[in-house]
């Protein structure tokens, strides 16, 4: 995976500083790490957002702040519950020869083969958390789904990862089932019903 740089300029914290960051188009975030004390950052909205478009969520950055460079992830970040922008973000320091935790994108192949049987497939995971050297983190991990049939399952363990990269996840947890469109209704209304109750 190739490093990509990213500069971020150090930040005040506070709800003002925040607001008038983002008024000259920066996000609030912070950078912390092992061994190293957090540092509040701003980095442009625009930069960060074509970088993850192009690259993945997981691409490891050159951040550079004030002259200094520092490879980090991007690790978390938060939106707003209405608009869905992005109002925050965590970088992690890493270091080349230690693994770290990554959430990696699913990308399903084979779904279209699966709907022209009149079939549904029901999804309960779209990514799979994994731990790897910072290099070896995958951009997405392909799932085949083609030759599933009605009532197929695919779980964690039955996801295939490049070499260097191990499963996070709990092994017997369901990525995603094959139903027929009526039993995916009934399960619809369930889940509804049971929220409903729960209220």
């Amino acid at each position: 995976m190739q490093n990509v740089e990213l500069e971020a300029v150090l930040r005040t914290p506070g709800k003002n500083a925040a607001r008038k960051l983002k008024e000259k188009g920066y996000i609030p975030a912070i950078l912390y790490g092992k061994g190293m004390e957090s540092i509040p950052l701003a980095v442009e909205t625009g930069k960060l957002r074509t970088i993850v478009q192009k690259h993945g969520r997981n691409v490891l950055l050159n951040l550079i702040v004030n002259g200094a460079t520092h490879q980090a992830i991007l690790k978390d970040e938060q939106k707003d519950e209405l608009t869905g922008k992005l109002i925050h973000i965590d970088f992690q320091r890493v270091s080349m020869n230690e693994k770290v935790e990554a959430a990696v994108p699913l990308k399903f192949e084979g779904v279209g083969v699966i709907e022209s049987k009149g079939l549904l497939v029901q999804h309960q995971k779209w990514e799979l958390n994994v731990e790897a050297l910072p290099t070896d983190i995958p951009e997405e991990i392909v799932v085949d789904v083609s030759n599933l049939d009605i009532g197929d399952t695919i779980l964690v363990k039955d996801v295939v990862v490049p070499e260097g990269v191990e499963k996070v996840d709990d092994s017997d947890e369901v990525i995603l089932t094959v139903v027929a469109p009526k039993n995916a209704d009934v399960a619809a209304e369930e889940s509804t019903e049971a929220a409903s109750e729960g209220e």
